[in-house]
């Protein structure tokens, strides 16, 4: 059949006429194409490309005609994606060159060829490399265009979108957060008309949805929702972006109700929360009118969150409907197209969610599992590993579905220990992927959000191995969920160096230059999608995390250490064993566990002795709903702080003695649950005393177990610190870190007090502490210690003590999660982590002020000031878990002091020394102690535990 003849001017004139009559309708869409199809002669989108394609080849190249041919093929290209994926992104390349160089030099015709090729961007989703290759297309040609043009302002667009549409194509929440910023910036540009305009605010809604989801801002996604609400009602019923919205509207509504369920603990849905905006005949008929892709790519939408919202809902007709669609949609999709794996993720958690949580017929759960496993298995060997975003989530959903398949053959030992292999190999694949999604991010607050949930994946993984028999696997997905941001800053510090071992020494200069801490953006720099945040973005670690994952270092990057490993870090530092301790888990509550029998997971210590072996002890009442933790973290006692609660929502302060009763009653059953056994579990040399490292997963991390009553041990000492030596550490990654750091040569000292004028005792305490121990050492009193001060002396010292007496803050969900309050400024633990400094030989930090080992990013995260130190450089921190009484304080401070100089303790014995010292009513004052605080040594309780028990040992 002869080839039809085509004017690609008069093409580009109707589809420009077509599009000025309006864009709004479902409808528009496909009769873009149909003309685009039917004035080429061509019946799929493939046949008009590559007969274009070929009839451009064939004229003379470097020519204004093969520049000006190649611009219109180019604009036309997003007329024919909405027929169908078009890949080739070297074929497109080399278009955009052609007319680059031998096209109009017009810079308007310029930009709109730009415009239209990074349309096709936004159309279909491509591998990062292809991305960035377009956002920098986008970059040359804006800097050719004047601000406030609209072609300028169309390339803005254009650029916000590719980000965004990166980021949620690889992971990096910069991205996406700084890509909604310039989309809300150009929200009511000159360019936009009233229609466009009206979208634009509905897609901010969405994303901000998105963000509040992220951040858990239950306050903001129903403000988002309102939002979402008054664009649809102004949407006509046929609108192309309506049933997009309406979805999006479905699924924030859906996390909004979780969102209250946490807060409230009602776990019930209304009939409004879950209630659809269409009806599936409504939702088909609507996508019907879209070209073919279009309609794969609202399918999946549509189909995804159908079968949440009906999962939730506990509604299974409803979910079977959600993955009819996502059926759909893969019948339009080809396997090596990236919307296969998200479809295909989405339909095998599906169906393996109807078998556990009893929904489907009981003759239908074995194959709704089945087809559950099947479809994650599939789409995880497409997704390669854990640099595809969906890697962990899709892991930890198979896992969970060979852990039920193994759980109900109960009769078939084989079948039931090969499910049961299967979960814990692929959920500790899973979890290890976290540490992949968190170095990705730029910023504590992106990769604390991204970190979230690993923390509650790596225990329920671990809960697994620990019933299966396998303590080493365990060992391995607990510390895989661990302080993961404090990993991401550690491996941060080398990443240069092992770029370079592999010949990319430019990408470590790029890495190098972007290390450094930076200030807000202005809307230039936004552009390159840079966030307010500190260090390299996410662009560039996208790349450096793929140049190392070929290298032999990808195991430093994701792997949690071995037992082995762990057991030389214990040695190193004198200590006998470390501690994880697991808190249980009341199944019974759950519905699959209701449905299937399963009892309650118990709650256990798991232990790793100095010789790399392990132990566990099972401990049944280990539950973070004890009663006396939950009333314990609703507490809140008055001390040296100048701040609130780190929750935004917690209830005012309450009397001191109400809040200590709490404490009271919170030791005593730590010492009830979990203290009494582990201590006599613990072997004991001749004459010593066994020295812990604990690791309390989730809110356990909130408990002071070294506080905990255990008198039935021996009634003289009724405390676990006078039993055992006890440190903290937020994981054995930053154990086995801080273990090989050499001890300093020399001692040179720094202290802080009092810098804000309003702690007597912290000065007091402050300048006792410089003058006795520490003569030769600096002091920087009130308008003297500014943060400034602090970290210069940081940089030059060579082997130093830095004391701070004075105020600390935690705040949850800020730039700065926690900080000291110095002279004119604060010291924030952010600073300590995300920059390029890193203080060598730093000894001993002694933060003598409030919550500074308390996490404003969530217990399993524990970032807080006394971690951030750790990873800054030092080798031992103590640090406070909650706002500390000034006068008791100074002389816990002061003691310590005594006990390391006087006697030669180390940091961690000297402070076990001083709070057994504080426990003795008899106590005396030792030689040289000011008048001043040999006055407060009498006035002392030792029943008070919030005098002593708050302050913890970390490192050496």
């Amino acid at each position: 059949m002869p080839q039809k003849n085509y004017d690609l001017h008069a093409l580009l004139y109707e589809l420009k006429q077509a599009s000025s009559e309006g864009m709004t309708d479902a409808q528009d869409l496909s009769r873009l194409t149909a003309l685009a199809l039917g004035h080429l002669g061509c019946g799929t989108a493939s046949e008009a490309y590559e007969m274009l394609y070929a009839d451009w080849k064939a004229l003379p190249r470097g020519t204004v005609m093969s520049g000006m041919r190649a611009g219109q093929v180019l604009s036309i290209l997003p007329m024919l994606r909405f027929d169908q994926p078009l890949g080739d992104g070297a074929r497109q390349e080399e278009l955009l060159s052609e007319a680059r160089e031998y096209g109009p030099a017009d810079e308007r015709w310029q930009a709109n060829i730009m415009t239209m090729a990074s349309m096709s961007g936004l159309q279909q989703l491509e591998n990062p490399g292809d991305m960035e290759a377009a956002l920098a297309r986008i970059e040359r040609a804006r800097a050719t265009l004047p601000p406030g043009s609209p072609e300028r302002d169309a390339l803005d667009i254009s650029h916000a979108g590719l980000r965004a549409h990166l980021a949620q194509l690889g992971g990096g929440e910069d991205d996406f957060d700084s890509a909604v910023e310039d989309l809300a910036r150009l929200a009511d540009a000159p360019m936009l008309d009233a229609g466009q305009r009206l979208a634009m605010a509905g897609q901010l809604a969405v994303f901000r949805s998105h963000q509040a989801v992220r951040r858990e801002d239950e306050a903001g996604l129903a403000t988002q929702i309102r939002r979402l609400e008054t664009v649809i009602a102004q949407l006509s019923p046929h609108h192309m972006d309506r049933l997009g919205m309406e979805a999006n509207l479905d699924v924030a509504r859906s996390n909004l109700t979780i969102l209250r369920a946490r807060r409230t603990g009602n776990h019930e849905p209304t009939a409004e929360d879950m209630a659809p905006s269409s009806s599936v005949h409504e939702v088909r008929r609507q996508i019907s009118a879209l070209p073919r892709t279009a309609q794969a790519d609202k399918l999946g939408e549509v189909g995804t969150i159908r079968v949440g919202r009906a999962l939730f809902a506990r509604d299974f007709e409803a979910a079977v409907a959600g993955l009819e669609l996502l059926e759909d949609a893969m019948d339009r999709l080809e396997p090596d197209d990236e919307r296969w794996i998200r479809n295909a993720s989405a339909l095998g958690t599906g169906h393996a969610a109807l078998a556990a949580l009893g929904l489907a017929p009981q003759t239908r759960r074995a194959d709704h599992l089945d087809q559950g496993i099947s479809w994650l298995r599939h789409a995880m060997r497409l997704a390669k590993g854990p640099e595809h975003p969906l890697w962990g989530s899709m892991g930890i959903s198979l896992a969970r579905a060979y852990r039920l398949r193994g759980d109900t053959h109960v009769l078939n030992a084989v079948v039931r220990r090969l499910n049961r292999d299967a979960s814990r190999h692929v959920g500790l694949d899973a979890v290890r992927a976290a540490a992949w999604s968190v170095l990705l991010q730029s910023g504590t607050a992106h990769a604390a959000e991204t970190a979230r949930r690993a923390g509650e994946h790596a225990t329920e993984v671990a809960r697994w191995c620990l019933a299966d028999g396998a303590h080493d696997d365990a060992v391995r997905a607990l510390d895989a969920g661990r302080g993961l941001v404090l990993h991401a800053a550690t491996v941060a510090e080398t990443v240069p160096d092992l770029l370079t071992a592999l010949g990319q020494s430019s990408l470590a200069d790029e890495w190098r230059a972007a290390g450094t801490l930076v200030p807000e953006l202005g809307e230039e720099a936004a552009l390159t999608g840079q966030p307010a945040a500190s260090g390299p973005p996410s662009r560039l670690r996208r790349r450096v995390l793929q140049a190392l994952a070929a290298s032999p270092q990808r195991r430093r990057l994701l792997d949690a250490p071995t037992t082995g490993e762990i057991g030389k870090a214990l040695l190193s530092i004198g200590a006998t064993a470390l501690v994880y301790l697991v808190p249980g888990e009341e199944l019974e509550r759950t519905p699959a566990g209701a449905l299937l029998g399963r009892r309650n997971s118990p709650g256990a210590a798991l232990i790793v002795l100095a010789d790399g072996t392990t132990r566990t002890i099972e401990l049944r009442q280990l539950v973070v709903e004890a009663a006396p933790l939950v009333q314990y973290r609703a507490a809140f006692a008055g001390g040296r702080d100048a701040g609130g609660p780190p929750a935004a929502d917690t209830p005012p302060p309450v009397p001191a003695k109400e809040t200590r009763a709490e404490l009271d009653e919170l030791c005593e059953w730590a010492g009830k649950v979990a203290m009494r056994e582990l201590l006599e579990a613990l072997p004991r040399g001749y004459g010593r005393a066994p020295s812990v490292v604990m690791v309390p997963m989730a809110e356990l991390g909130a408990v002071p177990w070294h506080a905990a009553r255990v008198a039935a041990l021996d009634r003289a000492r009724p405390y676990a610190c006078q039993q055992a030596g006890i440190s903290y550490m937020p994981s054995a990654r930053l154990l086995c870190e801080v273990a090989g750091r050499p001890a300093p040569g020399s001692r040179e000292a720094l202290v802080v007090g009092n810098p804000t004028r309003d702690l007597h005792d912290a000065g007091v305490e402050a300048e006792a502490v410089h003058r006795t121990f520490y003569p030769d050492g600096e002091f920087l009193g009130p308008g003297q210690a500014s943060p400034a001060a602090v970290t210069d002396w940081l940089a030059r010292q060579r082997g130093g003590v830095l004391h701070l007496a004075c105020h600390g803050a935690v705040q949850q969900g800020e730039r700065h999660s926690s900080y000291l309050e110095l002279s004119g400024g604060r010291l924030a633990a952010e600073q300590l982590t995300e920059g390029a400094a890193r203080y060598r030989q730093l000894d001993l930090v002694v933060l003598a002020a409030c919550r500074t080992n308390v996490s404003g990013h969530g217990y399993d995260e524990a970032y807080s000031l006394a971690t951030a130190f750790l990873v800054a450089g030092a080798r031992s921190v103590l640090g406070s878990l909650w706002p500390v009484p000034d006068e008791a304080t100074s002389l816990l401070m002061y003691m310590t002091h005594h006990f390391m100089r006087r006697d030669g303790l180390s940091p961690g014995q000297a402070l076990r020394t001083a709070q057994s010292w504080m426990l003795d009513d008899q106590r005396q004052a030792p030689a040289g102690m000011p008048a001043n605080l040999v006055a407060k040594v009498p006035l002392i309780k030792s029943a008070d535990l919030a005098a002593w028990a708050g302050f913890t040992h970390l490192g050496w």
